[in-house]
């Protein structure tokens, strides 16, 4: 069972937009039980003290804003998917370097959410999905989640996580065959990048969070128009 919280401070559209969140995740077979806050103060309790899987968080709030809360998660590394909700498009850009999961437009919430709760649903179960390799003899594994980037070094890759790296025998190839379709983006010939910690777009680089830091990737020339379109679809879907 997840747990899914839903925070906006104006309450009738709040028991709106909760009541149609919860009919999508029960039409989408997604099981769940459900807190619904409009006192963002009481959020950063349970933000703090509790489990949250998914969290639908307004930006305009008193108190504290759906960003400030969303600092609070990524300074704490919890797994937690963010899903702003707006009534301000302009908001939104302002939003990814929080790592949204994605994000409800309120004015459009009818045509938009159905789309989003499969892709929550997907997400939630490749929470428990691994990468496994043999190493030295022995058979390993890694959540797909704890990796932030893959460089290729030679016969090897190396595999970026937020406390070091793990090189392993395998071709890039073979591996983006593997993660094309769980999160992952080839961005250049020698890197594969995880979406889920990709901060910002440049024109010719990725900036990944790594910790409280940011590191660059490079975006091959041939694999730009891909990459601008794998990471709106992210932030769409």
């Amino acid at each position: 069972m997840y747990h899914i919280v839903i925070c906006d401070d104006e309450k009738e559209i709040l028991n709106d937009i909760s009541q149609k969140i919860q009919s999508s995740f029960q039409r989408n077979g997604i099981p769940a039980d459900y807190s619904c806050l409009s006192d963002a103060r009481a959020l950063m309790e349970d933000v703090q003290n509790q489990r949250i899987d998914v969290l639908f968080l307004d930006i305009d709030m008193p108190y504290y804003n759906g960003m400030d809360i969303a600092g609070y998660i990524n300074s704490q590394k919890q797994n937690t998917l963010l899903i702003f909700v707006t009534s301000h498009d302009a908001l939104v850009y302002q939003t990814f370097a929080y790592r949204p999961f994605g994000f409800i437009r309120k004015s459009h919430i009818d045509e938009e959410l159905d789309s989003l709760t499969r892709r929550i649903g997907r997400e939630l179960a490749e929470h428990q999905q691994e990468l496994v390799f043999q190493k030295g003899g022995e058979l390993c594994r890694i959540s797909l989640n704890d990796i932030i980037y893959i460089e290729a070094e030679g016969n090897y890759l190396a595999l970026q996580l937020e406390g070091g790296r793990l090189r392993i025998r395998e071709t890039m190839t073979n591996l983006e065959g593997k993660l094309l379709d769980k999160g992952f983006i080839r961005c250049h010939k020698g890197y594969l990048a995880n979406i889920r910690h990709i901060a910002r777009l440049k024109s010719a680089e990725l900036l990944l969070n790594q910790g409280n830091e940011e590191v660059s990737l490079p975006i091959g020339r041939s694999y730009e128009k891909e990459v601008r379109k794998k990471f709106l679809e992210a932030f769409r879907k």
